[in-house]
């Protein structure tokens, strides 16, 4: 089996020549060559796919029989491969040394190895960029692009993946190993959609806009990239007429941009949860609702303005520069916020975006809050400051989306007796619950990105004259996303950028909130500390659901406080500025000190726990001077080496890595689960079947007969199974209900009493706890539940009563195994083919069964 090679387990060893007195070591430094985007900025990331060194990690031996092959060629005998790093916390950093015997009066052509050793590369991977020297030891390293975590494990699986599917296609191969490459593609496909969201959070003005786009330029796909990811690109146009979408062949669908993909598969999902028919017409569906972004615009402008990036750090230069993707402040405008609604990054290979509106009566609903805000009897316990923002902001999208100027007409309120009474504008009728995709063609860069920047327009304040139709668009929109090829996206991350907190835009306030409650990770940008950001900034953040969950999981999620100083004289650092950026890190960990207590006082803790400590990441950063450092002219390891003094401490490469070690430990657990499913496939065959024995069982399982005769008596004794679980289950907390907990809740009374009369004084306004507006109102000066409760409930008592339903759980799962294997026996009896365990059973069921089970 070879399937540990991809997994990076096993590599064959390869004899060492014993060195002659007539040979010479030889050794060759390989790395991973840097590109440039189309901005001439050197680019600080890499695909794991495209990486000599996780070729070396994950498929060795193959790269050891290359490496033995060129040697040969070029006279050389090899000898020794190894991944040297000046630090050992990242497992695929550092340069790769190769060792090479060779007779003393040989002159190596290093330009002719490095040829013959990229064309042999590139037969095997996607390999097409290193950087190759001939040096004397092995402490003359160099810097190269970063790779990240999460793109390193998917990578690995994909790998994994694709053998066990060319492993089940051959005779000698396990009879579950097809299954198992189904079940492996479905959590590839599953991790890949599940993104680790970070939300960008400031006041107005912060530079949000323009620190994205910056982040963007920095790490996006060149043009030759552009091309070649997007060669197998397949546009709604180039799917075959009269194709249903049940029908769409996987290729078509892998090839389709991501919009087009979501769109279709969420058609699918409900109607299938619908039980309506999906045989409709993929045209009749999916056209109506696709644009194709124009691509015969003049980019020589925007090309031009990124050339002047270098002058800012080699000729104390300011910085103007067009905006990359998301709009920025203009001088018309300037005091608007510039986002209005939140826009969604994640990365794709081509320039995309999806714009999603709500449905009529979501609208109705949202705008009858009015009403209700307005009644007596909310109005006396609601916080005045709170319900003042909430009218202010739902009269504001009222009058947009109806047409109706509510502010002078009284009336109008007290006429309205339920949310069907609110009647939108024809306009607004119009386009409630549609969807919106817009792609390009994946052959120009800079045409597509040109072309989505000036869809993205519509969705911000402008000076064009149809804006007040575009407020519309903006008061209805439900959700954006943007798919952009920036390497900063890959690996599953999905970038929030959100309006300003502050009161320019009261529309905002509530999208933002709702933002808040499903983020994993919040980016507050300030100008200079976290310490005197502007209090809504602050009360957004305390107020917010995330902050919440943080504090009682803080190893779940990340509070990053970076100040964003760089529009000051006094942070803008050039070339010989190198002393003063020195002092930059004493600063930041006075700041950090500053900081971390201002967030105690936030949070009204003594202090804060080594785990919110841990998680709270606090930092400068100079993204303008990293940009400026990276257009530098020169070979690019050069460049970065020339100015690592500065490139260490913009904090732009701490942003990064922090950003990817994250969003990897998000889904250490399923990659762990992965790994222990492949892990099986390392033995040798068992059950004695062979792959057309197993190949036999899929068909029987498929076949429509066997289904429409065998499936519902099978159905029939697994709801025979599930009554008698639900029964164990109602007895089982009856009596732990009756006894225990009613005994444990009545002493927990009687303590909450005796609390409650020695800190009742805390209270201070009852009004705070109200939950009818945004449900929660962490506004409060002391919790309720601090005043009667100690602690959490006692965990002892749910911890035992979890363990006797684990108990019933797995009978009943030994139960359904049994069940599955006596069906599948019996068919392949009939077949006259082997038998199967029920241990082969489960181990293919038990992942199934258990997520069922939860």
């Amino acid at each position: 089996m070879k399937l540990q090679n991809h997994c990076g387990t096993m590599e064959p060893s390869a004899k060492k020549a014993k060195i002659q007195p007539s040979s010479k070591k030889i050794i060759i430094r390989l790395c991973d060559a840097f590109i440039r985007t189309d901005g001439n900025i050197i680019c600080p990331v890499i695909k794991a796919e495209n990486s000599i060194r996780v070729l070396y990690k994950l498929e060795k031996g193959s790269l050891l029989k290359i490496l033995q092959d060129v040697g040969r060629q070029n006279e050389l005998i090899y000898q020794d491969i190894e991944l040297k790093s000046v630090t050992d916390n990242r497992k695929i950093q550092g340069n790769l040394f190769i060792e090479y015997l060779a007779s003393k009066s040989i002159n190596l052509e290093l330009n002719k190895y490095k040829e013959e050793l990229l064309s042999k590369l590139t037969e095997i991977s996607n390999v097409k960029d290193i950087l190759i020297h001939n040096v004397e030891d092995k402490s003359k390293m160099i810097p190269q692009p970063i790779i990240s975590d999460s793109d390193f494990e998917m990578h690995k699986l994909e790998l994994c993946s694709k053998r066990l599917s060319e492993m089940s296609e051959e005779s000698t191969a396990r009879p579950d190993l097809v299954i198992a490459a189904d079940n492996i593609k479905s959590q590839l496909e599953d991790l890949k959609d599940h993104y680790t969201r970070f939300a960008i959070l400031s006041q107005n003005g912060k530079g949000k806009s323009f620190i994205l786009n910056l982040l963007m330029l920095l790490t996006a796909d060149n043009e030759d990239e552009y091309r070649e990811n997007n060669a197998n690109l397949k546009l709604p146009e180039d799917i075959p007429q009269n194709t249903t979408l049940e029908s769409l062949s996987e290729i078509h669908l892998t090839n389709l941009p991501d919009v087009v993909k979501g769109y279709v598969k969420s058609i699918l999902e409900k109607k299938q949860d619908t039980n309506q028919d999906t045989n409709q017409d993929f045209h009749t569906v999916v056209t109506p609702v696709c644009q194709l972004l124009n691509s015969d615009l003049e980019t020589g402008t925007s090309s031009a303005s990124f050339s002047d990036i270098s002058k800012y750090f080699s000729e104390k230069k300011g910085l103007d520069i067009e905006p990359y993707i998301l709009p920025q402040k203009a001088m018309l405008g300037s005091y608007e916020s510039t986002t209005k609604c939140i826009i969604h990054l994640r990365y794709g290979t081509v320039y995309q975006m999806r714009v999603d509106y709500f449905e009529e009566k979501e609208l109705q609903n949202q705008l009858f809050e009015l009403v209700t805000l307005n009644e007596k009897e909310t109005s006396s316990d609601m916080n005045e400051d709170i319900k003042e923002k909430a009218i202010e902001c739902l009269k504001a999208r009222f009058e947009i989306l109806t047409q109706q100027n509510i502010s002078e007409n009284a009336e109008l309120l007290e006429s309205l007796s339920s949310p069907e009474d609110i009647k939108l504008s024809e306009e607004v009728q119009q386009f409630a619950g549609k969807t919106e995709l817009y792609f390009g063609k994946g052959n120009n860069s800079a045409q597509d990105r040109l072309a989505l920047k000036d869809v993205l327009k519509t969705f911000t304040p402008s000076q064009d004259d149809n804006f007040e139709q575009y407020q519309r668009k903006i008061a209805a929109v439900k959700k954006i996303v943007v798919y952009l090829p920036s390497k900063i996206l890959h690996g599953g991350k999905e970038i929030l950028e959100m309006p300003g907190t502050d009161d320019s835009d009261p529309m905002a306030t509530h999208s933002i909130k709702n933002a808040l409650e499903d983020v994993d990770a919040v980016i507050l940008i300030s100008d200079f500390s976290f310490k005197i950001v502007e209090k809504e900034v602050k009360d957004m953040l305390t107020e917010s659901t995330f902050l919440s969950k943080f504090l009682s999981n803080p190893n779940d999620y990340k509070l990053m406080l970076l100040s964003y100083p760089e529009k000051n004289q006094g942070f803008q650092y050039r070339k010989d500025s190198s002393r003063q950026i020195i002092k930059l890190e004493q600063e930041e960990q006075k700041k950090r000190k500053e900081e971390l207590k201002m967030m105690t006082k936030l949070i009204r803790m003594d202090a804060i726990s080594e785990d919110i400590e841990r998680n709270i990441i606090t930092s400068y950063i100079l993204p303008v001077l990293h940009t400026s450092i990276l257009s530098q002219p020169g070979p690019e390891h050069e460049v970065l080496t020339k100015h690592d003094i500065f490139l260490r401490r913009t904090g732009i490469l701490n942003l990064i890595n922090l950003s990817n070690e994250y969003v990897a430990s998000k889904h250490r657990s399923t990659y762990d689960d992965v790994y222990t499913e492949l892990s099986r496939f390392k033995d040798e065959i068992t059950e004695g079947m062979t792959a057309e024995d197993a190949k036999c069982i899929l068909n029987l399982l498929s076949n429509k007969e066997v289904k429409k005769i065998r499936e519902p008596e099978l159905t029939r004794k697994n709801e025979h199974l599930l009554i008698d679980l639900k029964k164990e289950l109602d007895n089982l907390l009856n009596m732990w209900v009756t006894k225990e907990v009613t005994k444990m809740l009545q002493e927990t009374i009687e303590h909450a009493k005796e609390k409650w009369e020695k800190e009742k004084h805390k209270v201070t306004s009852i009004s705070l706890y109200n939950p009818y507006f945004y449900g929660k109102n962490p506004t409060a000066k002391v919790r309720l539940f601090n005043v009667f409760f100690d602690s959490p409930v006692k965990e002892e008592i749910f911890s035992m009563i979890k363990d006797k339903i684990e108990l019933c759980l797995q009978k009943y799962k030994e139960k359904t195994i049994l069940l599955f294997t006596e069906e599948l026996n019996s068919l392949l009896t009939i077949e006259e083919k082997p038998t199967v365990s029920s241990d082969f059973v489960g181990k293919i069921i038990n992942s199934q069964l258990d997520d069922a089970l939860k």
